[in-house]
């Protein structure tokens, strides 16, 4: 009987076989290309949860059978199932963004299946429309391949197979860049300056909205947005841009930038010693209520910045039994606790 690192194993490569395929037949078969890119996402999805357990990846876990999953004969889990038991089981936050994409790529898959368009081959918009999904997919999907290295570091070949096939279906959106000259210098007079866009590498990416270093940017070729900062390298001091979490790599001196590297950055330690001195706790880091991350959320004016899946909040709230201050909801952190503590309950159980 196959062992759980098999399965995994074989699951994988099915997926990159997928993603090849998706990739590859896109210029005569775009629908097909697709339905196999989605499936390519769902299945990578689907095998770093299996990595926790392989009953995961069944639609209902308490009714799982080992004999009927190696056989196919089971319902698997959609994907926001996914998303959630990635959260909830392995530890492991998907960003909105990342989800979006994921999930407006599932969409046109389904009407693709279910609805037939006779002149997709020769319908440009539709293929431009396309080519942007699968590259905000392959973005958001890349970074959580390179976090989850541990995981996927025998398959490292077929990441960078991957990654510079997409390179190639980028060409597909030069006419939308073309076509929105006149957009994008009108924005440079303006005073906006358009930056390279991380997904589909033109030249469109507009600053919407800027705190401090930080700044929310959206592309008019592929729609894809994200939030960055600009930094100077910790360890060689070279500028760098990190985007959308906290994880990078400089590519001057490939030193590994970490969440506490921004943390430090975008604390005025001074200022916060003064009003911390003072009685004003809320400038001390705080923990994220929406990825858990442990006093990683620095004070940005009036706003918290999540320094590990770069959120931005509004406030500050201290759990009502531990006194852990944290972003999010805390209305019953007495009685269930926070993401650092199982509160009344936790404590009556031990």
């Amino acid at each position: 009987m196959m062992q759980q690192q098999e399965i995994f194993d074989s699951l994988v490569k099915n997926a990159f076989d997928f993603l090849e395929q998706g990739i590859s037949e896109f210029e005569k078969s775009p629908k097909y290309s697709v339905i196999h890119f989605c499936a390519a996402v769902e299945m990578l999805l689907k095998a770093r949860l299996m990595n926790e357990h392989w009953s995961l990846i069944v639609s209902k876990p308490d009714q799982a059978n080992l004999n009927k999953f190696l056989a196919g004969d089971f319902i698997s889990v959609t994907l926001e199932e996914s998303r959630n038991r990635l959260r909830d089981i392995a530890g492991e936050e998907i960003s909105d963004e990342g989800f979006n994409s994921f999930r407006s790529l599932a969409n046109h898959r389904n009407k693709m299946i279910h609805f037939f368009h006779a002149d997709m081959e020769s319908d440009g918009d539709a293929k431009s429309q396309i080519v942007a999904e699968q590259c905000r997919s392959w973005f958001h999907l890349h970074i959580l391949l390179k976090r989850w290295d541990d995981y996927f570091q025998d398959f490292s070949n077929e990441i960078r197979r991957a990654n510079k096939s997409m390179n190639s279906q980028r060409k597909y959106l030069g006419a939308k860049f073309k076509a929105l000259k006149k957009d994008l210098d009108a924005i440079r007079k303006s005073g906006s300056i358009p930056q390279i866009c991380s997904a589909c590498n033109f030249k469109a990416a507009i600053p919407k909205h800027k705190l401090g270093t930080i700044s929310a940017v959206s592309c008019l070729v592929c729609e894809h947005s994200q939030t960055q900062i600009e930094m100077n390298c910790p360890h060689c001091n070279k500028p760098v841009v990190v985007e959308n979490e906290g994880f990078a790599t400089c590519k001057s001196c490939r030193g590994a930038i970490r969440p506490e590297h921004i943390l430090d950055l975008l604390t005025d330690h001074s200022k916060a010693y003064i009003r911390i001195k003072d009685g004003d706790y809320s400038w001390e880091p705080a923990n994220c209520g929406g990825c858990g991350a442990y006093h990683l959320v620095a004070r940005q004016g009036d706003s918290y910045f999540c320094t590990n899946c770069f959120d931005i909040s509004e406030r500050i709230t201290n759990c009502e039994w531990c006194n852990e201050p944290s972003t999010g909801r805390m209305s019953d952190s007495y009685v269930s606790g926070c993401g650092h503590c199982s509160g009344m309950i936790g404590h009556q159980k031990d």
